[in-house]
């Protein structure tokens, strides 16, 4: 069974080519090409925490060495052990021919600017990848994707989905219909169902070891104890600890109004058996199997179709706006710029031949079939995705328990798709319109932060030094380790006028005052361009 069709022929093509022209003993940066044309090359590849993928004989990535004569040796990181493993990479000298999909940060100013240890890509871009470059250009996603001294250092990965958060709040409306109660919509109301949850929920459904509400640790985007910061007016996430205002302020959100009222109102929960006490440290696959088990009854998610919930939890709950404190509502706002898809290091020695691979993966078939799975009969599985009447790829059906990841990379690959290339080409899938609705109706409802934190995260990068962003990465280490164990301990041990006094003079001993007026200098500047 073929995999790919002949549109990504030329480029498979020029990758035979160039490695069988390529040097003749091994390197530092990969293989030599074998008998055969076969480039071996190195990759330190980044794996989501509740999913195992066996990168060395999936089925996508055979296909593709058969059609690009490119082998890969595959060092797979977990998220937990990632940014351990980067540091150490970076300290060591032993570098990768290249670093695939970095999971929330990759330092580019200092391992590529200031180092000179990434390669700056634009001019392989144009000749190499034809596919990428050809979308580069379209719904300014360029912007987010440009260093201070100009340069690229990075391939880009975006999925254009119409979406303005990450987590969306989700409560048992099979055990709010048992008790006879509404949804909450106030901090008030949620508080006296979750007491209803824990009091009255084992004796009516007989459900042992009820969590009244749970998280998948402390700093997790879609499911951790950071989301419920929105409902006390707080947008904190763990990209970068700033926000913006409605008067277009930069500041602290450890300085926001309601951040101490989050925080005393979690410890209640904690100390009143309200919130799973599990909750900070355990992984997205703990809070998973007490989800499944059918314990708990609020938390916050990424979507219910399609995200490894039974079928019997997913008719459970319902999506609810975050209930509002009197502090309001502010979600953290999330926009559809390009994250890091790949970037090649000064190891590798075959860098057009690196990037025609990449570029192999971004033909648009190759690309969906990456994501979905296969469109053609004969592959592993019934094909999952069809070419609809309107000509768009639309999804058949999604295999159980998550069952892509084992034939197709799913997150784990190469995926360039900006809105105006990608609405073209794709019909919804019944777990993209559930996001998409909930974000129509959080936008409606005005819950979001007005400005998203990418602003200050990508936006301002090419305004900043080379000089400030190695600083502001310094700062934002500290900080990030600071917040996660005040919080932590606010959350288990209480708040005292005395201990949130001390958390303040920590962060000002940490440089967060440099690090919120930087920023502010440069989103200025931005807002002034």
């Amino acid at each position: 069974m073929k995999l790919f069709r002949s549109i990504a022929a030329v480029i498979l093509a020029a990758v035979l080519i160039a490695g069988a022209a390529g040097c003749t003993t091994p390197t530092d940066g990969g293989e030599a090409p074998a008998e055969d044309g076969t480039l071996t090359l190195h990759a330190l590849q980044y794996e989501l925490e509740n999913q195992t993928v066996d990168f060395e004989n999936q089925w996508f990535y055979k296909e593709l060495e058969a059609k690009t004569g490119v082998h890969i040796e595959w060092e797979v990181v977990k998220d937990a052990d990632w940014n351990q493993r980067m540091n150490l990479m970076f300290v060591s000298g032993e570098y990768p021919d290249i670093i695939i999909r970095p999971n929330d940060y990759l330092n580019v100013e200092e391992y590529g600017v200031t180092q000179g240890i990434l390669v700056p890509l634009d001019d392989y871009l144009e000749e190499n990848m034809p596919n990428y470059y050809s979308r580069l250009g379209m719904n300014n996603v360029k912007d987010s994707l440009v260093s201070s001294d100009g340069k690229m250092y990075t391939i880009g990965n975006l999925t254009a989905q119409n979406i303005n958060h990450d987590g969306s709040f989700y409560i048992n409306k099979m055990w709010l219909d048992a008790l006879g109660m509404e949804i909450p919509e106030t901090l008030d109301e949620l508080t006296e169902v979750l007491i209803a949850f824990r009091d009255e929920i084992p004796g009516l459904l007989g459900i042992e070891n009820v969590l009244p509400m749970s998280a998948a640790d402390l700093i997790h985007q879609t499911q951790g104890v950071y989301t419920h910061f929105a409902m006390f007016g707080v947008p904190l996430q763990r990209w970068v600890y700033a926000a913006i205002t409605g008067d277009q302020t930069v500041v602290f959100p450890g300085e926001m109004e309601g951040f101490r009222a989050a925080c005393e109102w979690l410890n209640m929960c904690y100390q009143e058996n309200l919130l799973d006490k599990e909750s900070i440290t355990q992984d997205s696959n703990a809070w998973l199997a007490k989800m499944n088990a059918g314990q708990v009854g609020f938390t916050t998610y990424l979507r219910l179709i399609n995200a490894a919930l039974d079928q019997e939890i997913q008719d459970q709950f319902v999506s609810i706006l975050p209930p509002a404190s009197e502090y309001g509502v502010s979600v953290p706002r999330v926009m559809e710029i390009p994250t890091y898809g790949a970037a090649l290091t000064i190891a590798n020695e075959h860098i057009e031949e690196t990037l025609q691979w990449l570029d192999a993966q971004m033909e648009t078939e190759t690309m969906m079939v990456s994501v979905n799975g296969p469109i053609q009969e004969g592959g592993p599985i019934e094909p999952t995705m069809k070419i609809n009447d309107a000509g768009k790829y639309e999804i058949l059906y999604v295999p159980e328990n998550n069952g892509l990841y084992d034939i197709v990379p799913v997150y784990h690959g190469q995926f360039f798709a900006p809105g105006d290339y990608y609405f073209d080409i794709y019909e919804m899938p019944p777990h993209r319109v559930e996001r998409f609705e909930s974000s129509k109706m959080y936008e409606e409802a005005g819950v979001l932060e007005p400005y998203g934190y990418e602003f200050l995260q990508k936006l301002t990068r090419p305004l900043l030094s080379s000089d400030e962003q190695i600083e502001q990465a310094r700062i934002f280490d500290t900080l990030h380790t600071m917040m996660q164990e005040t919080i932590s301990n606010f959350i288990t041990g209480g708040v005292t006028d005395e201990n949130f006094q001390q958390f303040l003079d920590n962060a000002k001993s940490a440089g967060v005052e440099e690090y919120i007026a930087t920023y502010q200098r440069a989103y200025d500047a931005l807002i002034g361009k």
